[in-house]
């Protein structure tokens, strides 16, 4: 079954036995090479070519920083393959039942903060930057996936041009500043509890080969309040007010929040129609479950008073899903 892998890898890692990964909807395919006691992980991105080079290029970024990020082993250009060090299976969202979510919590907000403290704002460092145009694309999985599923209709160009106006008007006001280091996919998924490292090195991070310069809460939002998973917020208050300690921002915490607010609610929007089109274009209805928790994630944020004009958008959109 695998003898076309093993057919790509170097002669010494020949030997090792190879399981398939399971993934998600990307086309990159990640398998586990064993041997007696060690493990490498081959991330075969022979499909996503870009994807491969996006890795290499945030690897060596991030590689400099005292986080944990799994170490490139050997790079095949040709094939676009790597080969890099296992962190494991103990991934935050399969071990909440084993491990005290606050602990999980806070080794993953200090490895934040170690990126947002040593990453600075290169303009040159080939690292897209978020704009406008990104934004109303990605709101916009909404419109065109989310809204036909629920409401069995197409939204109407008036109620788009209100959606789109709307959104921008808030945009706008914010006065974003896309300056930051940003993961894109800081979530539970993505994060490897590593029990034999001290402290917040303890906090394995993978799947980063999409990041970006963008606003500096939206790995926080990401990792508070993940889409996936419907965990207890209880703690959110205080690694919010933690973060903006650390990272010089007390006097800037209600700006903070705002954006906060405003981008979780455009990420939870995004991912709403997101789940209708993934579970379409890979026919895996399972990604319907995510549905009911962003729900939930998006409607806690809509509570907001500055986000009062949106929640009021949605109520005249969805009343039946978005009416408190």
């Amino acid at each position: 079954m695998f003898n076309k892998v093993k057919e790509t890898l170097p002669k010494k890692f020949k030997k090792y036995k190879i399981n398939l990964i399971k993934s998600g909807a990307s086309k990159r395919k990640y398998y586990r090479l064993k041997e007696d006691q060690k493990n490498i992980i081959l991330m075969d991105s022979s499909e996503e070519p870009e994807q491969f080079y996006n890795f290499l290029k945030i690897h060596k970024i991030i590689s400099k920083i005292n986080i944990s990020i799994p170490q490139i082993y050997e790079v095949d250009f040709d094939k676009k393959n790597i080969l890099l060090e296992d962190f494991g299976d103990l991934r935050f969202d399969k071990i909440l039942n084993r491990f005290k979510l606050k602990d999980l919590l806070s080794i993953a907000v200090e490895s934040l903060i170690e990126i947002k403290k040593e990453v600075r704002f290169n303009s040159s460092s080939d690292l897209p930057i978020y704009n406008y145009n990104i934004f109303k694309s990605e709101i916009s999985e909404f419109v065109d996936f989310f809204y036909p599923y629920f409401q069995n209709k197409k939204m109407t160009t008036e109620m788009k041009e209100e959606f789109y106006n709307t959104w921008k008007l808030y945009f706008e006001s914010i006065e974003p500043n896309f300056t930051s280091f940003v993961h894109k996919d800081y979530n539970f998924n993505n994060l490897i509890y590593l029990p034999n490292r001290a402290n917040y090195y303890k906090c394995g991070i993978i799947d980063f080969q999409n990041s970006f310069w963008g606003e500096d809460c939206w790995d926080l939002f990401s990792l508070l309040e993940d889409s996936r998973i419907l965990f207890d917020d209880k703690y959110n208050d205080n690694f919010i007010n933690y973060y903006c300690f650390k990272t010089n921002q007390k006097n800037l915490i209600k700006i903070f929040l705002k954006k906060y607010n405003f981008f979780n609610c455009s990420r939870q929007t995004r991912l709403l129609g997101r789940w209708v089109k993934l579970s379409k274009k890979l026919n895996q209805k399972w990604y319907l479950n995510f549905i009911e928790i962003t729900n939930k994630r998006l409607k806690k944020s809509l509570q907001n008073s500055y986000m009062q004009k949106i929640k009021s958008l949605y109520i005249k959109l969805i009343p039946q899903l978005y009416a408190y």
